[in-house]
This record gives C-alpha cells, structure tokens and sequence, in this order.
C-alpha cells in the first residue's frame, strides 16, 4: 500500500487519526538549482491539506479536517525537519496536488498515492 490511502480509510472509519502509512519525504538528488523556495513543513501541510480536503468533499471521510492535516504533517516530517528548505520545487507539489484532485475515493482509501507525490517534499 501506499502513503495516503491506509491513513484516510482509518480516519474515515475510526474519525481519529490513527497511525498507518505516512507521507514521507525521501532523500534528494536534486542538485542546488532545482531546490524548491519552500520548508519541507509547509510542502507537507499543502500536500496534507490538499488530500484531507478531497477525502472530506469528494470522499465524505468523517472527522475535522484539522486534525486529518494535523496526522497528516506529523506523518510526512517532525522537529527540525519541517523547518528545513526542500529540495522539491513548487511546480512539484503543485502537480502532487493535481493528481491528488485527480484520484478517486476508491484509490484514496487503499493507499494507492499518486505518481506524483512519491519523494514530494524531499528533505535536504
């Protein structure tokens, strides 16, 4: 399974967070020009916000969408690391977003995270 999908379906079902599959960021081979303008937090929190608020539009996944962004950023980057520029460029976490629009409930609940978003944020 992959990151997004095992989080939402137990959040849905148990509107709790609950620990499961996470957004990770993945080392990096970007080289410095390809650097992204953003901390790894606030790529998590976009990406986080944007899957929190399909599930609960598209998907009607119970629970605040506070605190599915919350389990969500926790999932994808903790301390010092959220704080850190990512090495993802904007247009990266831009077109995760889109695919994430992209995805149907379905895919969300099983964990089947789009292309897209593998390795998006990386940490430095």
């Amino acid at each position: 399974m992959t990151r997004f999908g095992r989080r939402l379906l137990i959040f849905a079902l148990a509107a709790t967070p609950a620990p499961a599959c996470t957004i990770k960021p993945l080392p990096s081979d970007a080289g410095t020009g390809d650097a992204g303008s953003q901390t790894v937090g606030d790529q998590c929190t976009a990406i986080a916000t944007e899957l929190c608020e399909q599930a609960a539009s598209r998907c009607g996944s119970l629970g605040p969408l506070d605190q599915c962004v919350s389990s969500e950023v926790v999932a994808c980057c903790t301390g010092s690391a959220c704080s850190a520029l990512s090495l993802s460029p904007a247009s990266a976490v831009d077109a995760c977003k889109q695919a994430i629009d992209a995805e149907d409930c379905y895919s969300m609940t099983i964990n089947a995270a789009p292309a897209a978003c593998v390795g998006i944020p990386q940490k430095p």
